[in-house]
């Protein structure tokens, strides 16, 4: 029978944890931890019977030759059953962890937490069944562990707003006055809890999130009407007929990666001191030697933990506060152009050179012309920093809460950045022209495409009349756009410089001079 799944949202409370329970709370983290590592090496033992099979060889293979949808299907399921027969499903591994937790960790923690931790291994085992690699829980790498149930191991009473963690009862910081949302969120019913630890200094905190059935209370109203975005790996570019927007997300998150990179060099730095045997004469880490961690590193690295968790939150309430800011201009309907962000993690599979040669000075001193290698990276910096699909995550889940539509546009389809309306063709544009003419006018990559979005069709083709009509609307609004660029001191390599430049001309010398 298939599980029933109803809308649920989350709500985070503080666990006021004494020295006792801040033990009982990491001892559990670490049971959790062991018998994950446990539950990891027994399927690679298993895998490794798997791929002697030779009908699991061949259905694999076919898997991944055939491009029919239908058909692969087909062999996705004959590779489960497979693995059903190395006893490799779920189910597989809710019967093994029970066992371990019988003979290994008998009254430690309940059953239902143990089997959340067999279904999260099993999400690993999932991808590794296709040819993805399974790995370890480094030590003291785990942050959370959970329930099945409402009633059972993590127990929420609100009569008295405590929570019992494996018999254990903990209280929770007050819900203050003012928090009306908070009040409001917690007459809802429970469906789990999960308990999380988060990095303060060189301590944790415990945290209770309670996953509670319904839709959340809203606390801003959303517009009516259509809005467009253009998603770009740091910026963001909205269009909803009477106001243009180009964004930075999380504009000030170098600030804090600059703090996560001390800290990086500093635990670097303490490593390799405390552990110069694992190290070579060019200080290449030597394969198989084990890091010995010192009370100085382990502090050390609390305080690196720390730092990514500070990046994250402010990560994530920059782009809640730009989500809100235009959703609630304009929200009911919202369209957003597909973007693969997985894709442009990869690194670049070609190995090429480069067209033009440069001069190099070898160990002797003496000058030769080569051609170097091109760079292979891509987009994965920029997309850990700026966190683009948490946001369009964050937008969607906004819009769907207060019953709007979100309308994915294809961009293979439409071919936003190639369109131009004005001679109704398409034309590819380099990546680093940020600028395009259309009807004689200069208008911004970006901003033109979620203009073209904005104007998308059910079939994800562009609607040309509508073009036609509020391309002069567009105009005033970037003119508009970039009035406030010049008045905030506005830099951005993304947005290019030459309107800013002409607009700056324009203001300081009128448009006769121009």
């Amino acid at each position: 029978m298939a599980k029933s799944t109803t809308q649920s949202f989350v709500v985070t409370r503080r666990i006021i944890t004494g020295k006792r329970g801040y033990d009982k709370l990491n001892k559990i983290e670490r049971i959790t931890e062991r018998m994950y590592n446990a539950g990891v090496r027994h399927c690679i033992k298993q895998l490794d019977e798997l791929k002697k099979d030779v009908w699991y060889k061949y259905c694999l293979g076919q898997f991944f030759a055939c491009r029919d949808e239908k058909e692969s299907k087909q062999w996705s399921r004959e590779i489960f059953i497979c693995a059903a027969a190395y006893q490799l499903t779920e189910y597989d591994l809710h019967a093994y962890f029970g066992r371990g937790k019988a003979s290994g960790y008998e009254g430690g923690i309940g059953i239902n937490i143990v089997q959340k931790t067999a279904t999260a291994l099993y999400s690993a085992v999932k991808k590794a069944i296709f040819g993805k690699k399974i790995h370890f829980r480094k030590y003291e790498e785990t942050f959370s562990f959970e329930d099945k149930k409402a009633a059972s191991g993590i127990i929420y009473k609100p009569e008295t707003d405590t929570v019992t963690v494996c018999g254990t009862v903990f209280n929770l910081k007050p819900v203050r006055e003012s928090d009306i949302w908070l009040q409001e969120a917690m007459k809802h019913k429970v469906k789990y809890c999960r308990i999380i630890r988060e990095p303060f200094g060189i301590h944790y905190r415990f945290f209770l999130q309670l996953v509670i059935e319904g839709i959340p209370p809203q606390k801003h109203t959303v517009g009516a009407g259509t809005m467009a975005i253009d998603p770009g790996v740091s910026t963001m570019t909205s269009y909803n007929g009477s106001k243009l927007s180009f964004e930075e997300l999380a504009p000030d998150v170098s600030k804090y990666q600059e703090k996560v990179i001390r800290e990086q060099n500093r635990f670097s730095k303490l490593t390799r001191i405390n552990n110069p045997e694992c190290y070579d004469d060019e200080g290449v880490h030597i394969k198989g030697m084990r890091i010995q961690y010192s009370e100085s590193m382990k502090r050390s690295k609390m305080r690196l933990r720390t730092a990514y968790r500070k990046q994250r939150i402010y990560v994530g309430q920059s782009n809640n506060k730009l989500a809100n800011e235009w959703l609630r201009a304009s929200g009911s309907v919202v369209k957003i152009e597909t973007m693969s962000y997985k894709g442009l993690q990869k690194r670049s599979s070609k190995t090429e050179r480069q067209d033009k040669k440069s001069v190099v000075t070898d160990r002797n001193g003496r000058k030769r012309s080569i051609r170097k290698y091109k760079r292979r990276k891509r987009f994965g910096g920029s997309i850990l920093k700026h966190a683009p699909s948490g946001f369009l995550s964050t937008v969607k889940r906004k819009v769907t809460a207060t019953c709007g539509v979100v309308a994915d546009v294809s961009a293979s389809k439409l071919k936003a950045s190639q369109y131009d309306h004005a001679s109704d063709s398409y034309e590819k544009v380099s990546l680093s022209d940020r600028e395009k003419i259309i009807d004689g006018h200069m208008v911004q990559r970006d901003c033109y495409s979620s203009f073209i979005i904005f104007h998308a069709t059910d079939e994800n083709k562009p609607d040309r009349e509508g073009c036609l009509k509020g391309f002069e609307k567009f105009l005033v609004c970037q003119d508009e756009l970039i009035k406030e660029m010049i008045h905030d001191n506005f830099s951005n390599p993304n947005f290019g410089t030459k309107l800013i430049n002409i607009k700056k001309q324009q203001l300081h010398e009128g448009p006769a001079a121009v």
